[in-house]
């Protein structure tokens, strides 16, 4: 009679430690599964920012007076995903936000100066960096 109970007891103990175990293994999943979502929403707001900022700079090669849009421009176009550029003659900085449709955001900053002369203008660039 006791190996019976000792038996189930030790079904039970088993029980409990594996199901503890699957716990922690399925935390430790759900986060990792968030870092790398956020880790990809980090990329693709900074690819879409690198996009503004290398707008700026094709617009300047055609046109040394080239002024920023209006609006943000959407990239891909239906996704929601947006980059707004700003461009500064006088400070020769290109501003690039990218905002994402989850709301991730991202701004880049290029340093550029424009060789006068007859198009295309030749970019040359300074500096980039994450603001």
């Amino acid at each position: 009679m006791h190996k019976k109970g000792a038996a189930l007891l030790l079904a039970i103990f088993s029980l409990i430690i594996i199901s503890l175990l699957v716990t922690a293994f399925l935390e430790l999943t759900t986060i990792d599964l968030q870092i790398i979502s956020n880790h990809l929403m980090r990329n693709q707001a900074l690819y879409i920012a690198d996009a503004g900022i290398e707008y700026a700079i094709s617009q300047l090669r055609i046109n040394k007076n080239w002024k920023q849009t209006l609006r943000p421009i959407e990239l891909p176009v239906g996704s929601g995903n947006t980059y707004d550029v700003t461009y500064s003659s006088v400070s020769g900085k290109i501003n690039s936000m990218a905002k994402l449709a989850s709301g991730q955001e991202i701004t880049l900053e290029a340093k550029v100066s424009v060789k006068t002369g007859t198009p295309a203008y030749a970019v040359k660039i300074i500096y980039w960096r994450e603001l």
